[in-house]
This record gives C-alpha cells, structure tokens and sequence, in this order.
C-alpha cells in the first residue's frame, strides 16, 4: 500500500500542500498551482531569515510542480542566505530524494535536523525518506521522534506515514498500533480504519476488515483502497453482492484507479 508520504502544511514552510502519498495508503505531496502565501515578515524575523523563508516557499512550489532545477536553485538560495533555517534543508532533501540522489538527500535532512532538532515536520519529513529507502526502523525511529515533540502541530501526519511504513514492512503491531492511535485522534478521517482494514485483510481477519472498512467509509476522504479492501473482505466472506457493490462502486467512483484491474483478475494482496 505504498504511495508518498504525506507532509503536514508547516513542512513546505507555508507554501499550499497537501495531498505523505509514499508510505501506504497515504496521500502525497501534490503537484499544486498555488503561489507561496505566508509572505509577510513579522517584526521578530530576522530579514535573513525571512528571505530565506521565501526562497523555501517557491522552492517548495516548484517541487510539487516537478520543476526540480528551480526548485533547487531556490532551496540552495535559502540555505546560503541562512545555513540555519531547518526547513530549507530539509525540502532539499525531499528534492533530493526523488532526484534519486539519496546521498544527498541524507545529507540535506541530517544538516536540517542538526539546526532544528525539534521541529517534527522535518523529522516527518526525514521518516518519510529513509522508509522509501527500504530503511524502515530508522524512518520509524524519526517518527516516533517527531511525535514525542510537545509543540509538534501535526502529529496526525507522523502517525499516517508511521504506520504505512511499518504495514509495508510487515511490523503488523506498530503499524496497527498507530493507526489506532491515528483513529483515536481524527475519528472521522478514513485513513486510519483504512489502515487498520488493510492489516486485518493481511492477517486474514477478514470480519476485522469488513467492520474497519463500513467504518472509513462514514469518514472522510473516501479512497479506491477502501473500495478495494471492502470488496476483498467480502470475498471471503462470502458474500458476493455486497463484493460486487464495492467493485461497482470502485469503478465508478475512481475508474482510473490501477485497482480496479486487480479485483478483475481477482487479486486481492
């Protein structure tokens, strides 16, 4: 169930986000239009640091546009103007990272977390990196570290990517413990029975999946996975109306989605 990772909003310094993708199940860093929009300067900033927040923010649109050249020069603008803004570092390492430059990448991300050591969107952000690089007890690691930060304002983020990576690499408690706990924060965000439906699917608990599924579905956002998982679980339950209900739905509702030629060929995985 791996996609992107998700970034909380604070992670691209202000610039529009949203959309993890990368870790399973999660959504991903969007490709979106929107110009920088925090782009006042307060009286307590330093000018330094404002111009290197500004950098940042454009370097941050470029990447989710893909024009990664400019959205380079921007982000190694805003580390010479100031070597101590932790969030410029770590969107170069992000830009890095799907360069495929991985070296670079965790250079960028250690230098991000040597000047900031608190702040939990880099940490989500490094966590994020070292899972795609098949390195999920380090990424796991960050995480946990970025969760345990007082003033960290997105936890539900850190928790999302967490438990996509441990899902996809098979530490089955961690991985449901925080999407439990993900649950328990934002109840009516689907994510975290999604989650949890996709670990009870791997573990064959397929009555689990079908309960976790109905209940994603009162929440929001309604994703193809649902739609998947639930026509999976009823399956093998049996029960092959309400399997063709969610594959009628699946393929109505996102018939674009690669899934719906699993449930064709009869994959469920």
């Amino acid at each position: 169930m791996m996609e992107r990772s998700r970034l909380g909003a604070a992670a691209l310094a202000g610039a529009a986000l949203l959309a993890l993708g990368a870790c399973s199940g999660v959504a991903g860093l969007g490709k979106g239009d929107e110009p920088p929009q925090n782009t006042s300067q307060s009286a307590e900033e330093d000018p330094l640091r404002y111009r290197a927040r500004l950098h940042t923010e454009l370097g941050a649109n470029y990447f989710q546009r893909g024009q990664m050249s400019v959205a380079l020069e921007e982000l190694r603008e805003a580390t010479r103007l100031d070597p101590k803004y932790g969030m410029a570092h770590s969107i170069l390492g992000l830009v890095y990272g799907d360069l495929g430059e991985p070296l670079r990448a965790e250079a960028a991300f250690k230098q991000a977390i040597a000047v900031a050591p608190a702040e939990g969107d880099i940490r989500n952000n490094y966590g994020s990196f070292l899972c795609r690089q098949n390195r999920a007890a380090e990424g796991l690691d960050q995480f946990d570290a970025a969760l345990q930060l007082p003033l960290y304002q997105t936890p539900q983020v850190a928790l999302e990517n967490a438990g996509s990576c441990a899902l996809g690499a098979s530490l089955i408690r961690r991985a449901e413990n925080y999407f439990a706990r993900l649950v328990q924060m934002q109840p009516l965000y689907s994510r975290g029975y999604q989650g949890l439906a996709a670990i009870a699917l791997k573990t064959s608990r397929f009555d689990e999946a079908r309960r976790q599924v109905r209940l994603a579905l009162n929440a929001q956002p309604a994703t193809p996975e649902l739609y998947y998982y639930g026509a999976c679980a009823e399956r093998q339950l049996g029960d092959r109306n309400a399997e063709n209900s969610y594959a009628q739905q699946l393929k109505s509702r996102f018939a674009d989605s690669p899934l719906n030629g699993k449930l064709e060929k009869g994959l469920c995985e």
